[in-house]
């Protein structure tokens, strides 16, 4: 009640992919291509309050989110390997999750690792140990990214999550979405401001 949510003001649409995105067109430059994690889904808020809806309508593109929730930096490579060759964005905007975040993949499921569910799992806790581990998983996951980008000729504009500090529960100053998890409209405007400053000094270089 305190920040004005409803059972009813936040809904949540996915195309065919799975993705909280517009259906996929397969249209050269036609798009920007989201990655990242739930921050990047929008969870727990409209559709046309998160950063990445803003951001896509400021550029007049097509929306590709490709966030899922609880993701790490190394499922931000194995989707964007799959399909910004295949999308052919003109622009990704890779908002990289914590480095401590880890995906394992069996014949299942995919199993994400985040610092708070390590009880399970003794390789996970020893792997968290030592802070290299993760940076340079993280390194290598967007240097990746970079890679695919560069090959087919897609700006990337890349940002690590620790540049927006999300609010702590308490923080009166700050929205909060509608799960009172996740960061609400002042933190999604200053991602969209900052995304977009980024594009533009980039189009000023390309011009």
């Amino acid at each position: 009640n305190e920040f004005g949510w409803t059972r009813d003001n936040v809904s949540y649409t996915f195309n065919e992919d799975g993705f909280r995105a517009d259906e996929f067109t397969y249209e050269p430059s036609d798009s920007v291509l989201f990655l990242g994690c739930s921050l990047t889904i929008g969870i727990g808020m409209p559709l046309e309050e998160t950063w990445a809806y803003k951001v896509a309508s400021s550029l007049g593109l097509r929306r590709y989110n490709l966030g899922v929730g609880g993701s790490g930096s190394d499922m931000c490579f194995r989707l964007a390997y799959h399909w910004i060759p295949r999308l052919r964005p003109k622009y990704v905007v890779m908002l990289t999750p914590n480095a401590a975040r880890m995906e394992i993949l069996d014949e299942t499921e995919n199993l994400l690792y985040i610092p708070s569910h390590t009880a399970n799992s003794p390789f996970y806790m020893r792997w968290l140990l030592h802070p290299a581990n993760a940076d340079m998983s993280r390194l290598k996951s967007v240097m990746g990214v970079q890679t695919i980008c560069n090959s087919i000729g897609v700006p990337l504009i890349e940002v690590p999550v620790e540049d927006f500090i999300v609010p702590r529960n308490g923080e009166r100053d700050q929205s909060w979405a509608r799960d009172l998890m996740h960061p609400g409209n002042t933190w999604n405007e200053r991602v969209t401001s900052t995304i977009m400053e980024k594009i533009s000094a980039l189009t000023k270089i390309e011009a």
